[in-house]
Protein backbone atom coordinates (compact mmCIF):
# COMPACT_ATOMS: atom_id res chain seq x y z
CA UNK A 1 0.00 0.00 0.00
CA UNK A 2 1.11 3.55 -0.87
CA UNK A 3 2.16 6.32 1.33
CA UNK A 4 -1.03 8.10 -0.21
CA UNK A 5 -3.33 5.09 -0.21
CA UNK A 6 -2.65 4.60 3.26
CA UNK A 7 -3.41 8.53 3.92
CA UNK A 8 -6.86 7.98 2.42
CA UNK A 9 -7.21 4.65 4.32
CA UNK A 10 -6.51 6.30 7.45
CA UNK A 11 -8.83 9.01 6.68
CA UNK A 12 -11.51 6.58 6.15
CA UNK A 13 -11.03 4.70 9.17
CA UNK A 14 -11.01 8.14 11.04
CA UNK A 15 -14.22 8.69 9.61
CA UNK A 16 -16.08 5.42 10.31
CA UNK A 17 -14.77 5.49 13.91
CA UNK A 18 -15.97 9.04 14.18
CA UNK A 19 -19.85 7.71 13.14
CA UNK A 20 -19.44 4.63 15.59
CA UNK A 21 -17.97 6.72 18.12
CA UNK A 22 -20.42 9.76 18.43
CA UNK A 23 -22.89 7.63 18.99
CA UNK A 24 -21.24 6.05 21.91
CA UNK A 25 -20.32 9.36 23.38
CA UNK A 26 -24.14 10.79 23.31
CA UNK A 27 -25.03 7.60 24.22
CA UNK A 28 -23.08 7.95 27.74
CA UNK A 29 -24.45 10.92 28.72
CA UNK A 30 -27.85 9.98 27.95
CA UNK A 31 -29.80 9.90 31.10
CA UNK A 32 -30.91 5.87 32.20
CA UNK A 33 -35.18 5.44 32.51
CA UNK A 34 -36.06 6.74 36.00
CA UNK A 35 -36.12 4.51 38.74
CA UNK A 36 -39.41 4.80 40.00
CA UNK A 37 -39.66 3.46 43.41
CA UNK A 38 -36.79 2.04 45.85
CA UNK A 39 -36.49 -1.68 45.77
CA UNK A 40 -38.51 -3.32 48.71
CA UNK A 41 -37.67 -6.02 50.79
CA UNK A 42 -34.48 -7.31 52.49
CA UNK A 43 -31.07 -6.84 51.44
CA UNK A 44 -27.78 -8.18 53.39
CA UNK A 45 -23.66 -7.10 53.08
CA UNK A 46 -20.78 -7.92 54.58
CA UNK A 47 -18.02 -6.00 55.19
CA UNK A 48 -14.63 -7.15 54.26
CA UNK A 49 -11.50 -5.53 55.15
CA UNK A 50 -7.98 -7.65 53.48
CA UNK A 51 -9.20 -11.04 53.26
CA UNK A 52 -11.35 -10.67 57.03
CA UNK A 53 -15.05 -10.10 57.48
CA UNK A 54 -14.83 -7.16 60.01
CA UNK A 55 -18.68 -6.24 59.62
CA UNK A 56 -22.17 -7.16 58.44
CA UNK A 57 -25.44 -4.95 57.19
CA UNK A 58 -28.65 -5.87 56.87
CA UNK A 59 -31.03 -2.66 54.82
CA UNK A 60 -35.34 -3.31 54.62
CA UNK A 61 -37.69 -1.20 52.53
CA UNK A 62 -40.77 -1.48 53.62
CA UNK A 63 -43.77 0.39 51.76
CA UNK A 64 -46.12 2.69 53.84
CA UNK A 65 -49.45 4.41 53.35
CA UNK A 66 -47.58 7.61 53.23
CA UNK A 67 -44.08 6.37 51.61
CA UNK A 68 -41.77 4.13 52.59
CA UNK A 69 -39.61 2.76 55.98
CA UNK A 70 -36.11 2.30 55.56
CA UNK A 71 -34.57 0.05 58.10
CA UNK A 72 -31.49 -1.17 58.75
CA UNK A 73 -29.25 -2.39 61.43
CA UNK A 74 -25.51 -3.51 60.89
CA UNK A 75 -21.92 -3.94 63.06
CA UNK A 76 -18.61 -3.59 62.15
CA UNK A 77 -15.34 -3.79 64.08
CA UNK A 78 -11.63 -2.66 62.27
CA UNK A 79 -8.25 -2.30 64.00
CA UNK A 80 -6.46 0.43 61.44
CA UNK A 81 -2.44 1.26 62.28
CA UNK A 82 -3.05 -0.40 65.91
CA UNK A 83 -6.62 1.59 66.61
CA UNK A 84 -9.61 -0.75 66.86
CA UNK A 85 -13.17 1.13 66.23
CA UNK A 86 -16.37 -0.63 67.25
CA UNK A 87 -19.71 0.58 65.92
CA UNK A 88 -23.40 -0.93 65.89
CA UNK A 89 -26.18 0.61 64.50
CA UNK A 90 -30.34 0.00 64.51
CA UNK A 91 -32.00 2.60 62.71
CA UNK A 92 -35.20 3.49 60.71
CA UNK A 93 -36.35 6.41 58.73
CA UNK A 94 -40.16 7.31 57.12
CA UNK A 95 -39.62 8.89 54.04
CA UNK A 96 -42.06 10.59 51.56
CA UNK A 97 -42.34 8.61 48.52
CA UNK A 98 -39.58 10.81 46.75
CA UNK A 99 -37.59 9.70 49.46
CA UNK A 100 -37.38 12.89 51.60
CA UNK A 101 -37.10 12.55 55.33
CA UNK A 102 -40.04 12.83 57.26
CA UNK A 103 -39.34 11.15 60.75
CA UNK A 104 -36.44 8.66 61.92
CA UNK A 105 -35.00 6.44 64.81
CA UNK A 106 -31.36 5.35 65.63
CA UNK A 107 -29.45 3.48 68.27
CA UNK A 108 -25.64 3.52 68.24
CA UNK A 109 -23.49 1.90 69.99
CA UNK A 110 -19.70 3.34 69.28
CA UNK A 111 -16.99 1.76 71.04
CA UNK A 112 -18.81 0.84 73.66
CA UNK A 113 -21.01 4.00 74.32
CA UNK A 114 -24.74 4.11 74.04
CA UNK A 115 -26.58 6.97 72.10
CA UNK A 116 -30.07 6.94 71.32
CA UNK A 117 -31.35 9.97 68.46
CA UNK A 118 -34.81 9.80 67.33
CA UNK A 119 -36.82 13.37 65.90
CA UNK A 120 -39.06 14.70 62.69
CA UNK A 121 -38.83 17.13 60.07
CA UNK A 122 -41.03 20.33 61.56
CA UNK A 123 -41.48 23.34 59.32
CA UNK A 124 -39.18 25.42 61.47
CA UNK A 125 -36.27 22.09 60.92
CA UNK A 126 -35.37 18.96 61.69
CA UNK A 127 -36.40 18.57 65.92
CA UNK A 128 -33.94 15.97 67.13
CA UNK A 129 -33.87 14.61 70.71
CA UNK A 130 -30.48 12.76 71.86
CA UNK A 131 -30.18 10.50 74.72
CA UNK A 132 -26.76 9.42 75.85
CA UNK A 133 -24.99 8.90 79.50
CA UNK A 134 -24.48 12.72 79.28
CA UNK A 135 -28.46 13.03 79.61
CA UNK A 136 -31.04 14.01 77.20
CA UNK A 137 -31.02 17.06 74.70
CA UNK A 138 -33.28 18.70 72.27
CA UNK A 139 -32.53 20.74 69.79
CA UNK A 140 -33.40 21.98 65.87
CA UNK A 141 -31.19 21.41 63.24
CA UNK A 142 -31.95 24.27 60.70
CA UNK A 143 -31.97 23.62 56.86
CA UNK A 144 -33.25 24.85 53.49
CA UNK A 145 -34.58 22.27 51.04
CA UNK A 146 -35.24 18.91 51.17
CA UNK A 147 -33.20 16.69 53.35
CA UNK A 148 -32.43 12.74 52.86
CA UNK A 149 -31.91 9.87 54.84
CA UNK A 150 -28.28 8.35 54.19
CA UNK A 151 -29.51 5.32 52.51
CA UNK A 152 -30.95 7.63 49.97
CA UNK A 153 -27.58 8.88 48.47
CA UNK A 154 -27.48 5.86 46.20
CA UNK A 155 -30.72 5.96 44.78
CA UNK A 156 -31.28 9.95 44.10
CA UNK A 157 -29.45 9.80 41.20
CA UNK A 158 -31.35 6.99 39.41
CA UNK A 159 -34.75 8.52 40.55
CA UNK A 160 -33.40 11.46 38.84
CA UNK A 161 -32.12 9.60 35.44
CA UNK A 162 -28.52 9.13 36.68
CA UNK A 163 -26.97 11.34 33.72
CA UNK A 164 -23.77 10.19 33.34
CA UNK A 165 -20.64 12.17 34.23
CA UNK A 166 -23.36 14.88 36.12
CA UNK A 167 -22.82 15.31 40.07
CA UNK A 168 -25.75 15.64 42.30
CA UNK A 169 -26.02 17.32 45.72
CA UNK A 170 -27.66 15.68 48.23
CA UNK A 171 -28.57 16.99 51.42
CA UNK A 172 -28.41 14.05 54.52
CA UNK A 173 -28.77 13.31 57.42
CA UNK A 174 -25.75 12.30 60.00
CA UNK A 175 -26.89 10.20 62.66
CA UNK A 176 -23.89 9.88 64.25
CA UNK A 177 -22.67 13.52 63.77
CA UNK A 178 -26.04 14.35 64.40
CA UNK A 179 -25.51 17.48 61.86
CA UNK A 180 -26.91 17.86 58.31
CA UNK A 181 -24.62 17.66 55.74
CA UNK A 182 -24.30 17.78 51.90
CA UNK A 183 -22.57 15.05 49.85
CA UNK A 184 -21.84 15.20 46.31
CA UNK A 185 -22.56 11.87 44.31
CA UNK A 186 -20.89 11.67 40.82
CA UNK A 187 -22.70 8.98 38.30
CA UNK A 188 -19.22 7.76 36.53
CA UNK A 189 -21.53 6.08 34.11
CA UNK A 190 -23.35 2.03 33.58
CA UNK A 191 -20.63 -0.73 33.64
CA UNK A 192 -20.82 -4.37 34.37
CA UNK A 193 -20.30 -6.39 37.40
CA UNK A 194 -20.56 -9.83 37.92
CA UNK A 195 -22.67 -9.65 34.47
CA UNK A 196 -24.97 -7.63 35.33
CA UNK A 197 -25.92 -4.19 34.18
CA UNK A 198 -24.90 -1.59 37.22
CA UNK A 199 -24.73 2.43 37.68
CA UNK A 200 -21.18 3.59 39.29
CA UNK A 201 -21.43 6.01 41.38
CA UNK A 202 -18.96 7.77 43.48
CA UNK A 203 -19.57 10.16 46.46
CA UNK A 204 -17.42 12.18 48.79
CA UNK A 205 -18.91 11.02 51.87
CA UNK A 206 -15.58 10.39 53.50
CA UNK A 207 -12.94 13.17 53.15
CA UNK A 208 -9.31 12.59 51.39
CA UNK A 209 -10.84 9.44 50.23
CA UNK A 210 -12.96 7.89 47.24
CA UNK A 211 -15.94 6.12 47.72
CA UNK A 212 -17.07 4.06 45.02
CA UNK A 213 -20.69 2.11 44.79
CA UNK A 214 -22.25 0.34 42.01
CA UNK A 215 -25.81 -0.24 41.96
CA UNK A 216 -28.14 -2.55 39.55
CA UNK A 217 -30.86 -0.54 37.38
CA UNK A 218 -33.65 -1.45 40.19
CA UNK A 219 -31.67 0.54 43.07
CA UNK A 220 -29.99 -2.65 44.87
CA UNK A 221 -26.54 -1.84 46.15
CA UNK A 222 -24.15 -4.44 44.87
CA UNK A 223 -20.38 -3.60 46.31
CA UNK A 224 -19.03 -0.84 47.90
CA UNK A 225 -15.21 0.39 47.91
CA UNK A 226 -13.90 2.77 50.05
CA UNK A 227 -9.78 4.14 49.60
CA UNK A 228 -9.49 1.48 46.79
CA UNK A 229 -10.70 -1.84 47.74
CA UNK A 230 -9.56 -1.02 51.67
CA UNK A 231 -12.74 -1.87 53.00
CA UNK A 232 -15.17 -3.12 50.84
CA UNK A 233 -19.02 -4.13 51.01
CA UNK A 234 -20.62 -6.48 49.56
CA UNK A 235 -24.36 -7.74 48.88
CA UNK A 236 -24.98 -11.31 50.13
CA UNK A 237 -26.95 -14.06 49.44
CA UNK A 238 -29.97 -13.61 51.98
CA UNK A 239 -29.96 -17.48 53.88
CA UNK A 240 -25.86 -17.77 53.86
CA UNK A 241 -25.93 -14.26 55.29
CA UNK A 242 -28.12 -14.75 57.77
CA UNK A 243 -26.43 -17.92 59.07
CA UNK A 244 -23.50 -16.34 59.25
CA UNK A 245 -24.69 -13.57 61.26
CA UNK A 246 -26.22 -16.24 63.42
CA UNK A 247 -22.62 -18.39 63.61
CA UNK A 248 -20.88 -15.08 64.50
CA UNK A 249 -23.25 -14.42 67.06
CA UNK A 250 -22.89 -17.97 68.96
CA UNK A 251 -19.44 -17.79 68.45
CA UNK A 252 -18.82 -14.26 70.32
CA UNK A 253 -16.86 -12.92 67.62
CA UNK A 254 -15.75 -9.47 68.34
CA UNK A 255 -17.47 -7.96 65.25
CA UNK A 256 -20.77 -9.10 66.67
CA UNK A 257 -20.07 -9.49 70.00
CA UNK A 258 -21.39 -6.04 71.51
CA UNK A 259 -24.35 -6.03 68.86
CA UNK A 260 -25.62 -9.11 69.66
CA UNK A 261 -25.51 -8.99 73.28
CA UNK A 262 -28.87 -8.58 74.99
CA UNK A 263 -28.52 -6.48 78.30
CA UNK A 264 -30.82 -6.94 81.05
CA UNK A 265 -30.74 -4.50 84.60
CA UNK A 266 -30.11 -5.49 87.30
CA UNK A 267 -27.43 -8.12 86.40
CA UNK A 268 -28.20 -11.97 87.38
CA UNK A 269 -26.66 -13.05 90.24
CA UNK A 270 -24.90 -16.64 90.54
CA UNK A 271 -27.46 -17.91 87.61
CA UNK A 272 -26.27 -21.55 87.94
CA UNK A 273 -27.94 -21.35 91.41
CA UNK A 274 -31.18 -19.94 89.67
CA UNK A 275 -34.26 -22.32 90.55
CA UNK A 276 -36.57 -19.90 88.46
CA UNK A 277 -36.92 -17.71 85.64
CA UNK A 278 -39.70 -15.61 83.99
CA UNK A 279 -38.03 -13.47 80.68
CA UNK A 280 -39.87 -11.17 78.75
CA UNK A 281 -38.45 -10.67 75.27
CA UNK A 282 -38.93 -8.39 72.30
CA UNK A 283 -37.84 -8.84 68.90
CA UNK A 284 -38.33 -11.90 67.98
CA UNK A 285 -39.85 -12.64 65.04
CA UNK A 286 -44.03 -13.32 64.58
CA UNK A 287 -42.84 -15.98 62.49
CA UNK A 288 -40.50 -17.56 64.63
CA UNK A 289 -41.38 -20.46 65.92
CA UNK A 290 -41.82 -21.11 69.77
CA UNK A 291 -40.53 -23.82 71.44
CA UNK A 292 -42.63 -25.91 74.78
CA UNK A 293 -41.60 -28.34 76.95
CA UNK A 294 -40.82 -29.42 80.53
CA UNK A 295 -37.87 -27.18 80.15
CA UNK A 296 -39.50 -24.13 79.25
CA UNK A 297 -42.92 -22.60 78.09
CA UNK A 298 -43.09 -19.51 75.74
CA UNK A 299 -46.22 -17.45 75.56
CA UNK A 300 -46.74 -14.48 72.49
CA UNK A 301 -48.33 -11.60 74.06
CA UNK A 302 -50.33 -9.37 72.40
CA UNK A 303 -47.33 -6.77 72.06
CA UNK A 304 -45.99 -9.20 70.10
CA UNK A 305 -43.39 -9.97 73.07
CA UNK A 306 -42.87 -13.40 74.30
CA UNK A 307 -42.89 -14.04 77.97
CA UNK A 308 -40.49 -17.79 78.62
CA UNK A 309 -40.95 -19.11 82.23
CA UNK A 310 -38.52 -21.59 82.74
CA UNK A 311 -38.57 -24.64 84.31
CA UNK A 312 -42.33 -24.81 82.48
CA UNK A 313 -44.79 -24.96 85.88
CA UNK A 314 -47.30 -26.78 84.01
CA UNK A 315 -47.46 -30.07 82.71
CA UNK A 316 -46.03 -30.30 78.95
CA UNK A 317 -45.90 -33.16 76.61
CA UNK A 318 -42.54 -34.04 75.73
CA UNK A 319 -41.63 -35.08 71.66
CA UNK A 320 -40.47 -38.60 71.60
CA UNK A 321 -37.03 -38.43 69.53
CA UNK A 322 -36.79 -39.05 66.39
CA UNK A 323 -34.66 -41.44 64.48
CA UNK A 324 -32.80 -38.38 62.95
CA UNK A 325 -31.73 -38.39 67.00
CA UNK A 326 -30.21 -41.42 66.70
CA UNK A 327 -28.41 -41.40 63.45
CA UNK A 328 -25.40 -39.28 62.01
CA UNK A 329 -25.65 -36.28 60.72
CA UNK A 330 -23.87 -33.60 58.08
CA UNK A 331 -21.91 -31.46 60.99
CA UNK A 332 -22.08 -34.87 63.56
CA UNK A 333 -20.69 -37.54 62.55
CA UNK A 334 -21.22 -40.29 65.22
CA UNK A 335 -20.16 -43.65 62.94
CA UNK A 336 -16.82 -42.31 62.29
CA UNK A 337 -14.66 -44.74 64.01
CA UNK A 338 -12.28 -42.04 65.72
CA UNK A 339 -15.51 -40.69 67.42
CA UNK A 340 -16.63 -44.11 68.61
CA UNK A 341 -13.36 -44.93 69.62
CA UNK A 342 -13.38 -41.80 71.40
CA UNK A 343 -16.53 -42.33 73.56
CA UNK A 344 -15.79 -46.05 74.55
CA UNK A 345 -12.91 -44.23 76.07
CA UNK A 346 -14.22 -41.80 78.09
CA UNK A 347 -17.92 -43.84 79.18
CA UNK A 348 -16.13 -46.99 79.81
CA UNK A 349 -18.40 -50.13 81.44
CA UNK A 350 -21.05 -47.46 82.68
CA UNK A 351 -24.26 -48.57 82.35
CA UNK A 352 -26.44 -46.01 83.46
CA UNK A 353 -27.50 -43.50 80.63
CA UNK A 354 -27.60 -40.69 82.99
CA UNK A 355 -24.02 -41.53 83.96
CA UNK A 356 -23.00 -41.60 80.34
CA UNK A 357 -24.25 -38.34 79.20
CA UNK A 358 -22.60 -36.77 82.65
CA UNK A 359 -19.11 -38.50 81.62
CA UNK A 360 -19.72 -37.01 77.86
CA UNK A 361 -20.14 -33.93 78.51
CA UNK A 362 -17.45 -33.43 81.11
CA UNK A 363 -15.21 -34.67 79.16
CA UNK A 364 -15.61 -32.59 76.42
CA UNK A 365 -16.12 -29.24 78.54
CA UNK A 366 -12.69 -30.41 80.33
CA UNK A 367 -10.81 -31.69 77.31
CA UNK A 368 -11.87 -28.71 74.41
CA UNK A 369 -10.59 -25.14 75.16
CA UNK A 370 -13.08 -22.31 74.52
CA UNK A 371 -11.60 -20.65 71.08
CA UNK A 372 -13.28 -18.05 69.07
CA UNK A 373 -13.43 -19.44 65.61
CA UNK A 374 -14.97 -20.49 62.81
CA UNK A 375 -17.54 -23.53 62.77
CA UNK A 376 -15.30 -26.57 62.46
CA UNK A 377 -16.34 -30.65 62.24
CA UNK A 378 -16.18 -32.62 65.42
CA UNK A 379 -13.11 -34.17 64.44
CA UNK A 380 -11.26 -30.97 63.90
CA UNK A 381 -12.51 -30.34 67.71
CA UNK A 382 -10.86 -33.25 68.94
CA UNK A 383 -7.78 -32.80 67.09
CA UNK A 384 -7.09 -29.24 67.78
CA UNK A 385 -8.89 -29.89 71.55
CA UNK A 386 -10.24 -26.19 70.73
CA UNK A 387 -13.47 -25.01 69.98
CA UNK A 388 -16.11 -22.34 70.46
CA UNK A 389 -20.07 -23.53 71.49
CA UNK A 390 -21.22 -24.72 68.60
CA UNK A 391 -17.66 -27.30 68.40
CA UNK A 392 -18.37 -28.49 72.16
CA UNK A 393 -22.15 -29.25 71.29
CA UNK A 394 -21.64 -31.08 67.67
CA UNK A 395 -19.15 -33.09 69.24
CA UNK A 396 -20.64 -33.59 72.44
CA UNK A 397 -23.99 -34.96 69.93
CA UNK A 398 -21.61 -36.93 68.09
CA UNK A 399 -20.14 -38.35 71.21
CA UNK A 400 -23.78 -39.21 72.93
CA UNK A 401 -25.23 -40.46 69.46
CA UNK A 402 -22.69 -43.11 69.16
CA UNK A 403 -23.24 -44.34 72.94
CA UNK A 404 -26.88 -44.68 71.40
CA UNK A 405 -28.40 -41.80 73.70
CA UNK A 406 -31.08 -39.82 71.50
CA UNK A 407 -29.50 -36.08 70.93
CA UNK A 408 -30.16 -33.19 69.33
CA UNK A 409 -28.07 -29.82 68.91
CA UNK A 410 -30.11 -26.94 69.84
CA UNK A 411 -29.72 -22.99 70.08
CA UNK A 412 -30.50 -19.97 71.67
CA UNK A 413 -30.10 -17.57 74.68
CA UNK A 414 -27.57 -17.49 77.86
CA UNK A 415 -26.97 -15.70 80.60
CA UNK A 416 -23.35 -14.70 80.86
CA UNK A 417 -21.81 -11.49 82.77
CA UNK A 418 -23.61 -8.57 81.45
CA UNK A 419 -27.07 -10.36 79.26
CA UNK A 420 -27.97 -12.71 77.39
CA UNK A 421 -25.83 -14.02 74.42
CA UNK A 422 -27.13 -16.33 71.74
CA UNK A 423 -25.47 -20.08 72.48
CA UNK A 424 -25.77 -23.40 71.37
CA UNK A 425 -25.61 -27.19 73.48
CA UNK A 426 -27.57 -29.94 73.21
CA UNK A 427 -30.71 -32.14 74.64
CA UNK A 428 -30.31 -35.32 75.53
CA UNK A 429 -33.42 -37.97 76.03
CA UNK A 430 -33.38 -39.30 79.36
CA UNK A 431 -35.85 -41.44 81.51
CA UNK A 432 -38.91 -40.19 78.95
CA UNK A 433 -37.65 -36.55 79.10
CA UNK A 434 -35.11 -34.10 77.54
CA UNK A 435 -32.61 -33.11 79.59
CA UNK A 436 -30.15 -29.98 78.42
CA UNK A 437 -26.75 -30.49 78.39
CA UNK A 438 -24.16 -27.98 78.01
CA UNK A 439 -20.93 -29.16 76.98
CA UNK A 440 -19.40 -25.98 76.94
CA UNK A 441 -19.98 -25.49 80.77
CA UNK A 442 -20.59 -28.97 81.42
CA UNK A 443 -23.89 -28.52 83.36
CA UNK A 444 -26.50 -31.87 83.24
CA UNK A 445 -29.12 -29.64 83.29
CA UNK A 446 -28.06 -26.68 82.17
CA UNK A 447 -29.22 -23.76 84.61
CA UNK A 448 -32.38 -22.34 84.30
CA UNK A 449 -30.68 -19.00 81.83
CA UNK A 450 -31.12 -21.40 78.68
CA UNK A 451 -33.57 -20.07 76.46
CA UNK A 452 -33.98 -22.51 73.70
CA UNK A 453 -35.10 -20.86 70.53
CA UNK A 454 -34.26 -23.58 67.63
CA UNK A 455 -33.24 -27.45 67.58
CA UNK A 456 -30.97 -28.27 64.70
CA UNK A 457 -28.13 -26.62 63.16
CA UNK A 458 -28.88 -26.87 59.70
CA UNK A 459 -27.85 -23.21 57.54
CA UNK A 460 -31.68 -22.17 57.69
CA UNK A 461 -32.71 -23.09 61.24
CA UNK A 462 -29.56 -21.01 62.38
CA UNK A 463 -30.78 -18.41 59.99
CA UNK A 464 -33.72 -18.46 61.56
CA UNK A 465 -32.87 -16.11 64.52
CA UNK A 466 -30.45 -13.85 62.66
CA UNK A 467 -34.21 -11.99 62.51
CA UNK A 468 -33.90 -10.55 66.52
CA UNK A 469 -30.31 -10.14 66.73
CA UNK A 470 -29.53 -6.56 67.41
CA UNK A 471 -33.17 -6.48 67.83
CA UNK A 472 -34.05 -8.15 70.76
CA UNK A 473 -34.21 -6.83 74.40
CA UNK A 474 -35.04 -8.84 77.69
CA UNK A 475 -37.03 -7.58 80.64
CA UNK A 476 -36.52 -9.99 83.91
CA UNK A 477 -40.03 -10.55 85.41
CA UNK A 478 -39.22 -12.91 88.06
CA UNK A 479 -36.11 -14.91 89.14
CA UNK A 480 -35.86 -17.44 91.92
Amino acid sequence: MTTTARFHFSLRLMAVLALVLLPLQLLAATPLPKLAAPPEGERWFSIIMGDEQVGFGQTTVTRTASGYQISSRGSVKMKVMGFSREASSTESYQVAPDLTLRSFQVQNRIDGSPVDIDGEVTPKGITVRTHSANGNKERILKVKGPVYPPHALNLYPLMRGAVPKKTYKVQYLDPEAVKVKQAKVEVIGQETLDGKPVVHLKNDLYTMVDNDIWVDLAGNVLKESVRDGLVVTLARDEATAKAELAEAAMDKKDLVYDFSLIRVAPSLEHPERMQKLVLQITGIPAEQRLLQGAWQRAERQPDGSVIFTLPNPGPAAEELPAQADLQPGERTPSDNPEIVSRMKAIVGDEKNLAQKVARLAAWVAAQIKADVIDSQSPLETLQKGRGNCQSHARLYVSLARAADIPTRFVSGLVYQGDGFLYHSWAESYLEGKWVSVDPTFNQVPADVTHIKLIEGDSLDELGSIAGMIGRAQAKVLEKR
